[in-house]
This record gives C-alpha cells, sequence and structure tokens, in this order.
C-alpha cells in the first residue's frame, strides 16, 4: 500500500494565458477582484499576476517572450489550468516519499525558487491524468 503524502492545502493553481492584461480585466469583471500580487521568473520566461483566495493563489502567468513553457503548453492545449500545487511541510521529505510510492518525477531533488523563496518540485503530468503537478513549501 502506498504512503500517504500529507499536504496543507492547495497552495495555488496556475493558468497559461496569452494576454495577462486581457485576462485581468476578465476576472475583474467577473469577479470584482484586484490582482494581489505580480512577479516575474526570467529563468521561466513567465510574468505571474495572482489573485488569493483564502489561502489559495489563483494565479495567471504570460510568456514573456513566446519561447517558454508557457507558450509552448498554450500552443498545444490552448490558454488553460496548466499547474495545480499541493502544499507540503517539507519538499525534500515529501520527494522520499513520492519515490517510495513510485511516482513518476520530473523533479528527483528539489528545486529553489528565488523570487518566491521557497523550494518545489514537479510530477510527471503522465502521473497525474495530464496535470503537471508541483509540490511546494512555505507560504505564498
Amino acid at each position: 500500500m502506498a504512503e500517504k503524502l500529507k499536504v496543507n492545502c492547495i497552495d495555488h493553481i496556475s493558468i497559461a494565458v496569452k494576454d495577462m492584461k486581457r485576462t485581468e480585466e476578465d476576472f475583474k469583471q467577473a469577479f470584482g477582484w484586484e490582482v494581489d500580487g505580480r512577479y516575474s521568473d526570467h529563468k521561466e520566461k513567465i510574468n505571474v499576476a495572482y489573485f488569493m483566495i483564502g489561502p489559495t493563489a489563483l494565479e495567471i502567468m504570460e510568456d514573456m517572450d513566446g519561447t517558454g513553457k508557457v507558450a509552448k503548453f498554450i500552443a498545444v492545449h490552448g490558454e488553460g489550468i496548466m499547474v495545480l500545487s499541493m502544499n507540503v511541510g517539507s519538499v525534500a521529505e515529501s520527494l522520499e516519499i513520492l519515490k517510495r510510492n513510485g511516482a513518476d518525477l520530473v523533479d528527483r531533488k528539489p528545486r529553489f525558487a528565488k523570487e518566491l523563496n521557497r523550494y518545489f518540485a514537479f510530477l510527471h503530468p503522465r502521473q497525474c491524468h495530464g496535470v503537471l503537478t508541483e509540490i511546494i513549501d512555505g507560504k505564498y
């Protein structure tokens, strides 16, 4: 029997979009929300804006130059949910559980997001029926 991975909450859901400004306006119009924050990740070639919904962030991600992973995702799948991220106490310990369970991992060691000051790792979309799933520590 598989060992249970303890997950604190859904940390964030990331939506890949072509036009972040338009998407922000669409969300403001539909829900009355204001953007809670923004950041850019030059290594991943993304600009991100997010709305906090309780403890969970709803991220909208836009590719910086049309050559990154977000642009490639949109080219294949169209705009939509790209990442489901689960908050864990320790990415390193969680990866060990996932390895023991035989999970199909993109990352076998934690990566560090300097702009967020958080560790994270990805499971392959094959493992989660087409959803790129992330484990991440710390607080959004």
